[in-house]
């Protein structure tokens, strides 16, 4: 630095430009000021998850959390256990205290009430502590939140995928209604409404995790009429019910995964949707094929059924009997179908298109 020269660094004590200016004037020194202070990089953002299982709702949002934000911020998605082999090439790390491998620093984001963070969270520091809440089991809740609680020194912020989930357990926190990238969806819904229709059976279906909880009972009687009466009907997270349904012609149950979620939506002309003792804090499988044009015909017990517009891009029911008749109607009526299925791409999109996925994702990018 040249004699008589004042250098300014950046920091957080600092003189504004105009008075050094005014400074270097009284005492006759050249002052290097800098035009302007760039801004600090963001922090990670660390999303933690169970990947063991080939189709589950909270790991699938955090792979469309990375895909929505990754461009923006650094993400890095963890496994709590060794991910299943539907993920290779994912880049998901798995969490191993001994050897110092697990998320530090930046924001933790634990997706669900099923994750409990290991001793290695009593070792790591962070800026924010997010915690996913997608699955109705408030004692499981607050055993979490005590756990980081204790672990981190920080109150986790809560994230409900419902307003119906929120409500239940009455705790403060965020309505985020499962982010999600809907343009394959949406992609598939463009090709339906332009394409000439194809000659097919008219074509029934669901996706789920693959275990008994998410069916409930008396759809299998549900099923076998739908099938005697013509109607083809495809289950991808079915084959729990292979001992009730397996041979049965006009029921095809597939593992979970066993196609990509946009291209079986594709083979449907409704979607159906009940669980067992599963209840549906949200049910993102219900707005994905909405996503995809479809009507849907869905129980009234689930998240899903505060955004859907029943009788415009749905149909809610209470009763086998109810949701039988729903299908027999859009069944008989290819006109209904495309009608309510507009109705559902549009609400769908309204829902988790551009705009509310941006107002949402600011949320993650504080």
């Amino acid at each position: 630095m040249h004699p008589g020269t004042v250098e300014v660094f950046h920091g957080h004590n600092y003189v504004a430009a105009g008075g050094l200016r005014r400074l270097s004037m009284m005492l006759g020194m050249t002052v290097s000021v800098p035009t302007s202070v760039p801004a600090a990089a963001p922090s990670t953002l660390h999303l933690m998850g169970h990947f063991t299982e080939v189709f589950t709702g909270a790991e699938r949002e955090l792979l469309d959390i990375r895909r929505l934000i990754a461009d923006r911020r650094p993400v890095k998605i963890w496994s709590d256990a060794p991910p299943h082999s539907a993920y290779a090439g994912q880049d998901i790390a798995t969490i191993q205290p001994f050897s110092h491998q697990y998320p530090n620093g930046g924001v933790l984001l634990v997706a669900g009430v099923h994750m409990r963070p290991g001793i290695w969270l009593k070792y790591a520091r962070f800026e924010r502590v997010i915690l996913f809440y997608n699955l109705a089991s408030h004692a499981q809740l607050f055993a979490v939140i005590e756990n980081l609680r204790e672990a981190t020194g920080l109150e986790p912020e809560l994230v409900f995928v419902s307003r119906m989930l929120q409500l239940s357990v009455g705790l403060p926190g965020t309505v985020i209604r499962s982010l999600m990238d809907l343009r394959p969806f949406l992609a598939v819904a463009d090709k339906r409404f332009e394409a000439t229709p194809v000659e097919r059976p008219f074509t029934v279906g669901r996706v789920s995790r693959d275990t008994l909880d998410k069916h409930h009972p008396e759809d299998l009687a549900l099923y076998r009429m739908l099938a005697s009466r013509g109607i083809r009907v495809r289950i991808m997270g079915g084959t729990c019910l292979g001992p009730a349904l397996s041979g049965t012609d006009g029921i095809e149950l597939l593992p979970a995964g066993a196609e990509s979620v946009a291209d079986f939506y594709a083979s449907l002309d409704t979607f159906f949707y009940r669980t067992g003792t599963s209840a549906e804090a949200y049910g993102r499988v219900v707005l994905e094929a909405m996503a995809c044009g479809l009507p849907v015909v869905a129980h009234v017990r689930g998240g899903y059924a505060e955004v859907m517009e029943v009788g415009g891009s749905g149909v809610l029911f209470e009763s086998r009997e109810q949701a039988y008749d729903a299908l027999m109607k859009l069944r008989n009526s290819t006109d209904l179908r495309i009608q309510m299925g507009r109705a559902a791409r549009h609400q769908a999109a309204l829902l988790h298109g551009t705009d509310a996925t941006e107002r949402d994702l600011g949320f993650y990018l504080r």
